[in-house]
């Protein structure tokens, strides 16, 4: 039986961003990586950024994301295909006019 892979660090044909958020989900950093990249190499070296100033990883990113804590601030490292900075309506709402 073959082990399931999560599909987080696979060679993306699409740009990704490796984004640090608040837990309001307001955008403190943000770095854009062209298809191909190693986005795993991305997410330990923004995570290794903030261990430099104090913040620790409360678990490993294997799926993607992982949070980070300093005192009682805590902050959300996300790798997403989508780009933080697009303002675009980002789900679908049954509410919104035809």
């Amino acid at each position: 039986m073959g082990r399931y892979r999560f599909p987080a660090f696979t060679i993306a044909t699409a740009p990704r961003y490796v984004v640090v958020w608040d837990l309001h989900w307001r955008v403190l950093e943000c770095r854009r990586f062209e298809p191909g990249s190693d986005l795993s190499a991305a997410m330990a070296s923004a995570i290794d950024r903030l261990a430099n100033n104090g913040w620790l990883a409360e678990s490993t990113p294997e799926y993607g994301f992982v949070f980070v804590r300093r005192a009682t601030e805590r902050r959300l490292i996300m790798l997403t295909p989508r780009d933080p900075c697009n303002s675009a309506q980002q789900s679908y709402s049954p509410f919104r006019p035809a």
